[in-house]
């Protein structure tokens, strides 16, 4: 059955809100006072998430720095953005989701049924090429130690490790859309100049959605993410 990518990018649980006056009033985030910090696995809800510890190097609010462990992600081969969109329901993008659910489903080389982990992590970067934007879909896999998780057999669908790496974080409340994390991922970056903290030119846009039933709009919930090393 074909399943909406867009239906099933929504939160569990309500977050609150942070003031304004926590930033400097300058700096040009997005809907800052719907802006809210996770704490570690706070929106997992038991459900297998990717590890990380906190940072302890001082960083303005509503900003976070994590320290994330390596870890296997199942992914989508890059695909270009539709309508400008990397979450854009169409038949262009849904089946590449649907691959993904498969493996979970015991669509891979052991045959094993997996509990689908969260979040759903969207990622977008330049194609070296032609400049155009391209997209992939990956969720968490967990460690299986001492075995390596199974492969898939879908044939565009990728087992792959991620190495350690450090993570500037801000978290939003509100609906999902990807218009809006290209400009929180933005405006990330301009503020993080300012603050004079180093991070990739090249850094890829890595967008985390907490996935969900029937939760409306103003109790969804996104991480926005630029991270230093271990890109996938």
């Amino acid at each position: 059955m074909k399943i909406s990518l867009q239906l099933l990018i929504t939160l569990t649980s309500f977050v609150g809100s942070w003031s304004l006056a926590l930033l400097n009033p300058k700096i040009d985030l997005v809907d800052l006072k719907e802006v809210a910090n996770a704490a570690n696995n706070r929106y997992c809800f038991s459900v297998p998430c990717p590890r990380y510890s906190l940072n302890p190097t001082k960083i303005p609010k509503p900003f976070e720095i994590r320290d994330y462990k390596n870890s296997y992600w199942l992914s989508t081969p890059w695909f270009p953005e539709v309508n400008g969109s990397c979450l854009a329901n169409t038949d262009a993008i849904n089946p590449y989701y649907n691959h993904l659910l498969n493996y979970f489903e015991g669509l891979n080389s052991m045959g094993l049924r997996f509990e689908r982990t969260r979040p759903v992590r969207v990622v977008s970067r330049p194609d070296p090429k032609t400049s155009e934007m391209l997209c992939a879909i990956r969720f968490y896999i967990p460690d299986m130690y001492p075995m390596h998780p199974p492969a898939s057999i879908v044939i565009d669908v990728i087992l792959g490790w991620d190495k350690d790496r450090l993570c500037y974080v801000v978290g939003k409340r509100g609906a999902i859309v990807w218009s809006s994390a290209k400009r929180v991922f933005k405006s990330m970056k301009s503020y993080l100049t300012r603050l004079g903290r180093e991070y990739p030119e090249d850094a890829e846009l890595t967008m985390d959605a907490f996935t969900g039933y029937g939760v409306t709009s103003d109790r969804q919930y996104m991480e926005i993410l630029i991270c230093q090393e271990g890109q996938f």
